[in-house]
């Protein structure tokens, strides 16, 4: 690889395109390589026990093997979009164990809670792979709106690191003072880059191909994600489409988060 390729690092099989679709699709059509590495997208072993979260996700995706359904997912998507996807094997949280065997996700607040010290060999063996990942190209990451936790572990792993450019996590972002949330504790410069609507359009076709997913995600179909997408993108951009980015700044915190509207 070299330094003209865009890494952007998706903790899941959907966040990289939820948020970044319509940068990913302006970026490849000018003849520039995406690369979208999702982090947890490993399966649980065949004979590995099931939380009855776990089960109850499972249940509410509709899938046979979730993970093998949910990379297709995923292929579509990127192909749509015109990047390429490398799967690593690490479970999404919903599968992890401590090392006495307890499940770590008991329900869907577990899932916006505090990361567990259990998960600290993890994020120093991330630590590695992603500092290293990242010298190959211009790292894109998860700000962690939200506070979901394999979104928190990944931007962990991320801090410190010069040059990341962090997105928005759709669409946690769309709600009420979670971006501001999440930007609180550093300076931040924020990047508009607008969007053609081809550009946008194209976004909302790779969010469909993710249809296990769709009412996950709190919407209806794949009509009302699309209105949502939209609304989301006008809102973001006020007279154009647009997606945001956001960087560090080098100054120290002296003043409230700067308003991200």
């Amino acid at each position: 690889m070299n330094a003209c390729v865009h890494l952007y690092i998706s903790p899941h099989l959907d966040d990289a395109t939820l948020s970044c679709g319509g940068r990913i699709w302006q970026q490849t059509q000018a003849g520039e390589r995406v690369l979208v590495v999702t982090i947890f997208a490993g399966a649980p072993a065949l004979d590995a026990p099931l939380s009855p979260f776990a089960q109850e996700m499972h249940a509410r995706w509709g899938l046979a093997d979730p993970v093998a359904a949910r990379r297709e997912e995923d292929a579509a998507a990127l192909a749509l979009l015109g990047a390429e996807g490398v799967y690593w094997s690490y479970v999404d949280y919903i599968y992890r164990q401590t090392a006495e065997g307890r499940f770590l996700c008991d329900g869907e607040e577990a899932l916006f809670g505090e990361v567990h010290p259990a998960e600290d060999a993890l994020i120093a063996e991330l630590v590695d792979r992603l500092r290293e990942l990242a010298q190959e190209g211009t790292i894109y990451a998860p700000l962690a709106v939200g506070h979901h936790i394999d979104h928190q572990i990944v931007r962990r792993v991320m801090k410190g690191l010069a040059g990341v450019i962090y997105y928005e996590d759709y669409p946690y972002a769309a709600k009420p003072g979670m971006l501001e949330a999440a930007l609180e504790g550093e300076q931040w410069q924020a990047e508009l880059v607008a969007l053609s609507q081809e550009a946008l359009e194209t976004k909302i076709a790779a969010i469909v191909c993710y249809g296990s997913q769709l009412t996950s995600l709190e919407w209806a179909d794949a009509v009302d994600m699309a209105a949502a997408v939209r609304a989301f993108a006008q809102q973001t951009g006020g007279s154009e489409l647009a997606e945001r980015y956001w960087q560090p700044t080098a100054l120290p915190w002296r003043e409230s988060v700067p308003d991200p509207r």
